[in-house]
């Protein structure tokens, strides 16, 4: 079960604190955020914490502390290299905090080898460190980590907030990665690379995909999640097949893979062509 960042907080203020955690939600900037907001609080050397003014919260605010350690994914994944490096820092004796946190951004991406290495340091964890899991969805972690974790999730944030961005939220289905994603390309140029590709399915001419190119891997994947939270809905009541939402997410994990994208797009437009149904526009 999960619970939210606040009882979290009010864990680390009583000395409660999970070794192990997993953020999941949001976006992967507003949980990293989360996670400094731990790190300031569990090391902050004054009695109003985190005060933000001592040296051990300035060094957390510029990435510098010693004691925080954060692993990123290497192209697709995040391997067992990654991982025995951070069995390395992680047994050592902490620098100079009174806590160690290690952060592993986009968990979902761990290998099984990976994870397994990973599964070690949870189940013998050494003393005043706390490992955080993030990734947007938490069931893409093995089911083993799963269980040793405490998982706190962090709810997308509210349509409001967006004020002028509203299209933007409501294209990206309230996920901020996907948003800023999508702010980064322009919201016009966005909609008009799914208009495209409806209209080939549509009109069951698989020539107009041809139309989209050239683009690259990372708008294909924007495309491609923009287009399920498009037909999400119609999916859920019953308007169209759910083969259509599950040939988007198998497309996507093969561009990630680094499949060709170009080809990958053209080959699901086929399939969607093929299911044919009831009209996405």
């Amino acid at each position: 079960m999960s619970i939210n960042f606040e009882l979290l907080k009010k864990a680390a203020y009583e000395d409660r604190l999970a070794h192990f955690l997993i953020f999941h939600g949001s976006g992967e900037e507003e949980r990293h955020r989360a996670v400094l907001e731990l790190a300031l609080m569990l090391n902050c050397r004054e009695n109003d914490k985190p005060c933000g003014q001592c040296t051990a919260c300035k060094k957390v605010q510029s990435g510098n502390h010693p004691d925080v350690h954060i692993v990123r994914p290497q192209k697709t994944s995040v391997g067992i290299e990654q991982i025995i490096s951070l069995q390395g820092k992680v047994y050592r004796k902490i620098y100079e905090g009174r806590y160690r946190i290690c952060l592993i951004e986009e968990a979902d991406k761990l290998t099984l080898p990976a994870a397994n290495a990973l599964l070690r340091i949870a189940e013998e964890p050494p003393e005043n460190t706390v490992i955080v899991l993030s990734c947007g969805n938490a069931e893409g972690i093995i089911d083993t980590l799963q269980s040793r974790g405490q998982a706190v999730y962090f709810p997308p944030p509210d349509e409001e907030l967006w004020g002028d961005g509203k299209d933007i939220f409501q294209i990206s289905g309230g996920d901020p990665d996907l948003a800023r994603r999508i702010e980064e390309y322009g919201i016009e140029k966005v909609k008009g690379w799914i208009a495209r590709y409806v209209e080939a399915i549509e009109s069951g001419d698989f020539l107009k995909t041809f139309e989209l190119f050239p683009l690259e891997r990372e708008e294909c994947l924007i495309i491609l999640q923009g287009l399920a939270v498009t037909i999400k809905d119609m999916v859920v009541e019953g308007r169209l097949s759910p083969h259509y939402l599950k040939e988007i997410r198998n497309t996507s994990d093969l561009i990630r893979r680094q499949v060709n994208h170009r080809l990958a797009l053209e080959v699901l437009a086929l399939k969607h062509i093929k299911l044919g149904g009831t009209k996405i526009g």
